[in-house]
C-alpha cells in the first residue's frame, strides 16, 4: 500500500518505490526536457539517462534522509517532488536544513498554484522537524523559476558554475537560494 499524501482536494504526494523507475523516467523525460532541452547539446539526453537510471534512482531511494514523490494533480502525475533533510551543500554551509532536490512540474501545470502548495509543503516538514532553512538549486537561465523562489522568499546564497560538459556553456551558472525559517 502506498498512501498518498494529500495536499488539496486534488493535488496528491504518491511516494516513488524502487519498482516505479521506469513511469518515473518516461514522465522526467518529457517534463524536464520540456523546460530545459536548450541547455544540453544533446537535449538533455546525458542527464535523464544519469538522474532517472535505475542505479541512481535505487541508490536515492534507499537515503532515509531522501523524500522522493510523484505530483499528482487530479489523478494525474504531472512532475515530482524531492526533498531531502538534514543535508546542507558542499559549496557553502547551510546547517540544519532541509535541500529541496527536485521540483519540477509539466509546462501545463505552471502559474497554477501548485508550485507554491509543493513549497508549503517543504515549510511544514521543515517546521516539523526544526530545520531552520530550506535551500534549493536553481539554474540562472530560468528567470521563471527564478522569479517564483524569490516571490516566496528564497534569498541568492552563491552562484556557482556547473562543469558538465554536455550542458552549453553559456547556460551552466547556478544559483544555491535559502528561505529562512526562524
Amino acid at each position: 500500500m502506498n498512501p498518498a499524501i494529500s495536499l488539496s482536494d486534488q493535488l496528491s504526494l504518491i511516494r516513488i518505490k524502487p519498482e516505479d523507475q521506469p513511469q518515473l523516467f518516461d514522465l522526467m523525460n518529457e517534463v524536464y526536457r520540456a523546460s530545459y532541452r536548450y541547455i544540453w547539446h544533446d537535449e538533455g539526453d546525458w542527464y535523464v539517462d544519469l538522474i532517472y537510471r535505475p542505479e541512481t534512482v535505487l541508490k536515492e531511494l534507499s537515503r532515509s534522509r531522501s523524500h522522493y514523490f510523484f505530483v499528482e494533480w487530479k489523478d494525474e502525475k504531472l512532475g515530482i517532488l524531492k526533498y531531502d533533510f538534514p543535508f546542507s551543500p558542499r559549496e557553502v554551509e547551510i546547517p540544519n536544513s532541509m535541500k529541496l532536490h527536485r521540483l519540477y512540474l509539466h509546462p501545463n501545470a505552471h502559474g497554477t498554484g501548485i508550485g507554491k502548495l509543493l513549497i508549503d509543503h517543504c515549510i511544514l516538514i521543515a517546521k516539523e522537524n526544526q530545520l531552520e532553512s530550506i535551500w534549493l538549486e536553481a539554474m540562472e537561465c530560468q528567470a521563471q523559476a527564478m522569479r517564483f523562489y524569490q516571490k516566496l522568499g528564497f534569498q541568492k546564497v552563491l552562484t556557482y558554475t556547473l562543469g558538465f560538459e554536455q550542458m552549453i556553456p553559456d547556460y551552466r551558472q547556478i544559483q544555491i537560494m535559502k528561505l529562512s525559517l526562524s
